[in-house]
């Protein structure tokens, strides 16, 4: 059984088989074909992408335009995000300067009357 089979002889062989299968069994099968088949036509978005063009902030357009516009604001809310975590990052270090000068008694008497 080493024989290598084309595609036509494998179509053939498939609608022999479903000739032998029931009828009830048969609507099943091409109604989850058109179910799957549904899906996979459905464009897949990354969670965020999807979110942004959901609240309108992005719009859906396969167009070079949208594409780039769709990437500059992207790009904003990447940017946006890595700058406000970098100022909070700063503003606990400055924080810590000032625990540090406290628990080591270096701050001047002034520090503790506000």
């Amino acid at each position: 059984m080493n024989r290598k089979l084309n595609t036509k002889e494998i179509g053939q062989l498939l609608n022999r088989s479903a000739a032998q299968i029931d009828r009830g069994t048969l609507d099943k099968l091409q109604s989850a074909r058109r179910t799957a088949l549904q899906y996979q036509q459905k464009e897949q978005q990354a969670p965020v992408l999807a979110w942004l063009t959901e609240h309108g902030v992005i719009q859906h357009h396969s167009t070079p335009s949208h594409k780039a516009y769709n990437l500059g604001m992207v790009a904003l809310l990447i940017a946006l995000l890595v700058s406000g975590a970098l100022y909070w990052q700063q503003q606990a270090y400055d924080h810590d300067d000032v625990d540090i000068a406290i628990l080591t008694d270096d701050l001047p008497i002034d520090v503790y009357l506000d």
